[in-house]
C-alpha cells in the first residue's frame, strides 16, 4: 500500500508543476505517469523528418512560477520583446514592445520537451516525492477519510487528494464521471520549423489573412517556428508537398516577413479542439491543465494556463494544510475552481473571438479592425494596457507563485 498526501496522474507540465509546488510546500506527492499527459499528442511528420511539438509561449506569470519552482535556471528559452501584427484585410499594422511597460521582455518561446525535462529533474531531486512509472488509476473510492485507489499494476494507493493532469483524454476525469464538452474549429494546424533569409530576432510576428493566419515565433539565429492554421483538409496536402513548394506557399502566406523560406526543417499536422470540463473538482479530486480545458494554439497559451492552474491549486491546498484543515476537503477544492474556471473560459472565448474577428475579409469587420488597430497604435495608455494583458503577470488574482518583483 502506497500512502501519500497527493497523488497526481499525468506526466506533463501541469502534473509536474503541481507536484513541485505541493512538495515544496511540505506535502508528500506521488506522480503516476502511466497515463496520457497534458502535452498534445504527436502525429506523424508527413515528410518523414523529425516530429516537432507545438512550442510554448511563456508569459511573465509563467516565468515567475518556474522561477519559484526552481526549474527556470535549467531552461534555455528565447526571449520575445516585441509583437508585430499585420492585418491584410484592413491593411493595418501594429507593433507592441515590452519597453513601453518597463519590462525587458513580453515572454519567451521554449520547447515543451525541455520544460517537462527541467520540471522532472527538480521533482525527482526533492524529498517527499515518489514517481510510480507506468502506473495509472484503474478504480478509486473517495470518502471522508481519503481516497483508496487500485492502480493498473495491481498496487493499492491511499491519498488525501487526487489530481487529474492527464490531458484532454483524461482517464481520471472519466473515472470521476466529469463531463467533457469538446468542439472542433474546422481547422488543421501546420507546425513547422524553417530557416529564413532574415533573422527573427526577439520579435513574434502574426499575419492575419482570413481563415489561415500565420504566427512566426523566434526559434534560432535564422530559424523560426511557424504556426499555420488552415481550413480542414488542406494541412496534409501542404505537409506532403515537396520542400520547395511548401517553402514557397509558407513564404506567400507569411508575406515573406522574414524574407523567403530557405529550408524546411520539420513539419507536422495538429488538430486544434476546444474542450472544457463541466467542473474542475469532485470529491477529493481536482483537474488541472488540459484535463480541465484546451484552447486554440494560436496564442500559445496552454502552458501559461496549466502553470496558473498548478500554482492556484497548490496555494489552495497548502493554505488548508498549514491551517490544520483537510486539504482534500470541499472548501480548498472549490476555492481553486472558483479562481481558475472563469479565467480559463475567458481565455477560450477571447481566442475564439480573435479568430472570428480577424477571419472575416469582407463586410464591415475589416474596416472596423483597421480603425481599432489604428486607435490602439495612436493611444499610449491603450497600448500599454494591451501589452500588460499580453505579457501576463499583472492580474489582480494571481497566485503567490506567479507574483513578485520583475525577474
Amino acid at each position: 500500500m502506497t500512502d501519500t498526501d497527493v497523488a497526481i496522474q499525468g506526466a506533463g507540465t501541469a502534473a509536474l508543476a503541481t507536484a513541485l509546488a505541493l512538495a515544496r510546500g511540505g506535502l508528500t506527492v506521488t506522480l503516476l505517469d502511466g497515463a496520457g499527459h497534458a502535452a498534445a499528442p504527436r502525429e506523424e511528420a508527413e515528410d518523414g523528418r523529425a516530429r516537432p511539438e507545438l512550442p510554448a509561449i511563456l508569459d511573465l506569470a509563467g516565468e515567475r512560477v518556474l522561477e519559484h519552482l526552481g526549474a527556470w535556471p535549467r531552461l534555455r528559452a528565447r526571449a520575445v520583446d516585441s509583437l508585430e501584427l499585420e492585418d491584410t484585410g484592413s491593411g493595418s499594422h501594429l507593433t507592441l514592445s515590452a519597453d513601453e511597460i518597463g519590462e525587458r521582455r513580453l515572454g519567451y518561446v521554449l520547447e515543451h520537451g525541455a520544460l517537462r525535462h527541467a520540471l522532472g529533474e527538480v521533482f525527482d531531486a526533492l524529498p517527499g516525492t515518489r514517481r510510480l512509472a507506468g502506473a495509472a488509476i484503474d478504480t478509486y473510492t473517495a470518502s471522508g477519510r481519503g481516497v483508496e485507489a487500485r492502480l493498473s499494476d495491481g498496487r493499492q494507493l491511499h491519498a488525501r487528494v487526487l489530481v487529474g493532469a492527464d490531458g484532454p483524454s483524461s482517464g481520471l476525469r472519466r473515472l470521476a464521471g466529469v463531463g467533457w464538452r469538446c468542439t472542433g474549429y474546422g481547422q488543421e494546424a501546420v507546425i513547422t520549423r524553417v530557416r529564413t533569409q532574415r533573422a527573427p530576432g526577439a520579435t513574434l510576428r502574426q499575419r492575419f489573412q482570413g481563415e489561415a493566419p500565420v504566427t512566426l515565433l523566434p526559434g534560432g539565429e535564422h530559424e523560426c517556428i511557424a504556426l499555420w492554421p488552415v481550413p480542414r483538409g488542406r494541412a496534409r496536402g501542404l505537409c506532403a508537398a515537396d520542400e520547395a513548394t511548401f517553402a514557397r506557399r509558407l513564404s506567400d502566406a507569411s508575406g515573406a516577413l522574414l524574407g523567403p523560406v530557405e529550408a524546411v526543417l520539420t513539419r507536422q499536422v495538429l488538430h486544434p479542439r476546444r474542450g472544457h470540463a463541466e467542473r474542475y473538482t469532485g470529491q477529493r479530486l481536482a483537474l488541472v491543465g488540459n484535463a480541465a480545458h484546451t484552447v486554440h494554439p494560436l496564442g500559445g497559451q496552454a502552458v501559461n494556463l496549466a502553470l496558473l492552474d498548478a500554482a492556484t491549486l497548490a496555494e489552495s491546498l497548502l493554505e488548508a494544510h498549514e491551517a490544520g484543515r483537510d486539504p482534500g476537503g470541499i472548501g480548498p477544492l472549490r476555492r481553486y475552481e472558483r479562481r481558475r474556471r472563469g479565467d480559463n473560459q475567458r481565455m477560450q472565448t477571447g481566442l475564439d473571438l480573435l479568430l472570428w474577428a480577424f477571419g472575416a475579409q469582407h463586410g464591415p469587420l475589416p474596416p472596423l479592425r483597421g480603425l481599432a488597430l489604428r486607435t490602439l497604435g495612436a493611444s499610449a495608455p491603450l497600448r500599454r494596457g494591451c501589452i500588460r494583458a499580453l505579457s501576463g503577470g499583472h492580474g489582480p488574482d494571481l497566485p503567490a507563485l506567479a507574483r513578485g518583483p520583475r525577474l
